[in-house]
């Protein structure tokens, strides 16, 4: 049976090409391998931006934000950056939060600064984020940072969109335009979905978002090349939805009952034969190890482009 292969070739142009199936395994991208040649590329940068230190707001003490805080100081100590991780209680009143993040990232030495999420409810979130200065924004949440990208006029993307990039030119190769290509968004959030859609809907061909509300969308699945993913609910879609060839790239995180799950499936749920990833060919991104550790080296990635 013929069917598509992503690729890219030496010059960056991504294109599609036909060919026949063989029997291979299928592909989980190693999203720590990427993330590593980036932090590889990184601590080669020209600069003293390593001489100022990147600082981290902990809202409480949700377990998976303490985890990723930990991987993300991780990485600050393999590139020789100086982490000061800051702590405020789950019942602190939004303005005094906002206060103390203008605070501590006022200082000149202060080269970056994020706002660990979730936050506890009664926090304004985007009343909090904006309280990061626009130049030490490494996360690109405020209005400020976010506005700049979306207007083209920003020196750093939100990392998502940065680590979608990163995924598609390590896996898509020879034969069409990405302009050709057809991607469905699951998610419509203002950290995964409405970022990427927009700088998709700048370069790619067809892109379709569907909020995470909406119930229907399995059926459309089968005519997208390439399936993005942030709800953070465990399991939404698997293989069974998906053509043969489909390239997953999935940002959802949810833990339950000691098992980390993203949003992509890749068993065959079905219970028919072939309808498992391998079966079908489905390139993915898997969870934990897959966006994540991207994510974190786009991080760094920001703070040097913020101080260089």
């Amino acid at each position: 049976m013929a069917s598509k292969e992503l690729l890219v070739d030496q010059n960056g142009f991504f294109f599609i090409f036909c060919n026949f199936w063989s029997k291979v395994s299928v592909m989980i991208i190693d999203g720590k391998e990427i993330a590593q040649k980036l932090i590889e590329e990184l601590k080669f940068k020209p600069g003293d931006w390593k001489g100022k230190f990147m600082g981290a707001m902990l809202v409480g003490e949700d377990p998976a934000s303490v985890n990723f805080l930990k991987q993300k100081e991780k990485v600050a100590q393999e590139l020789g950056i100086s982490f000061r991780l800051y702590k405020a209680p789950a019942g602190v009143k939004t303005d005094d939060l906002r206060a103390e993040i203008g605070m501590l990232s006022k200082p000149k030495n202060c080269g970056g600064f994020l706002v660990q999420l979730p936050l506890p409810e009664q926090i304004n979130k985007h009343y909090v984020l904006n309280a990061v200065p626009k130049e030490k924004d490494i996360d690109c949440l405020g209005e400020q940072a976010l506005g700049a990208f979306y207007t083209g006029r920003g020196k750093v993307a939100p990392p998502a969109v940065e680590a979608v990039e990163e995924i598609l030119k390590s896996q898509i190769a020879n034969g069409k335009s990405l302009r050709e290509l057809e991607f469905i968004l699951i998610g419509a959030g203002f950290l995964i979905g409405k970022p990427v859609g927009f700088w998709l809907q700048n370069r790619a061909g067809e892109v379709t978002i569907y909020d995470s509300s909406v119930k229907n969308f399995h059926p459309n699945l089968k005519e997208a090349d390439v399936v993005i993913s942030g709800t953070g609910h465990p399991n939404l879609f698997s293989a069974k939805d998906l053509k043969e060839g489909a390239l997953v790239i999935d940002f959802g995180y949810a833990s339950k009952g000691g098992k980390i799950s993203g949003d992509f499936d890749p068993s065959a749920s079905s219970g028919r034969v072939h309808d498992g990833a391998e079966e079908k060919k489905v390139i993915y991104t898997k969870t934990p190890g897959g966006t994540g550790p991207i994510l974190v080296a786009k991080l760094y990635e920001n703070f040097w482009k913020l101080n260089s």
